[in-house]
């Protein structure tokens, strides 16, 4: 669901502006201002960043009914950390920080959305921090698998995407994978891995 489907038409009307996209559009620039939160209604946005060497990094992707701006708009340096990119035809709603806080006063709903999503944001770079914090690619693994584990079963659309999360290269995910296997920890059968 998108936050702004708890909106009246009124206080859409009101309080958010659309912008449309192209494909290859960029956004919002790094090191620009940024003065309210997007929310993506439909496409997507590839934030990227360049290193010192002007190697290009991808930072994160925003798709459908996420949102960005949301950490930076009520911080004192309150600038973009990346370029974002439309990926595709994307629609944005934009709230300014102003209308931005007159929602949050009015509509009960939309601030207890609003502020969820933000906790679950936290959480999960508290998550990715904590995951960074484990050294070697097992341990690095094992955490992953046992905080994303079900009943001891673990979905992973794929090595790649595994190896991008874990911020680790792909070939280095597979071998450990392929000892971890060996080894007793684990058994893969797809894209389904069972914790031993």
């Amino acid at each position: 669901m998108n936050i702004i489907d708890l909106l009246t038409n009124e206080e859409t009307s009101k309080y958010i502006r659309f912008k449309h996209f192209t494909s290859n559009q960029i956004v919002f620039d790094e090191g620009g201002l940024c003065n309210g939160i997007g929310i993506v209604v439909e496409g997507e946005i590839l934030i990227k960043t360049y290193t010192y060497n002007v190697k290009e990094e991808i930072i994160t992707v925003i798709t459908k009914d996420e949102l960005f701006g949301q950490f930076l708009v009520y911080a004192n340096k309150n600038i973009y950390l990346g370029t974002g990119v439309a990926t595709c035809k994307t629609k944005i709603a934009y709230i300014h920080k102003d209308n931005l806080n007159a929602l949050l006063m009015t509509n009960k709903k939309f601030l207890e959305a609003y502020m969820k999503i933000i906790c679950e944001e936290a959480i999960s770079i508290k998550q990715q921090a904590k995951l960074l914090a484990h050294k070697n690619i097992r341990d690095r693994i094992m955490f992953y698998l046992t905080s994303h584990q079900k009943d001891r079963i673990v979905y992973i659309n794929s090595v790649t995407d595994l190896a991008n999360h874990l911020s680790i290269p792909r070939p280095s995910i597979s071998r450990e994978l392929t000892n971890m296997e060996l080894d007793g920890l684990i058994k893969r059968a797809g894209h389904i891995i069972y914790i031993k």
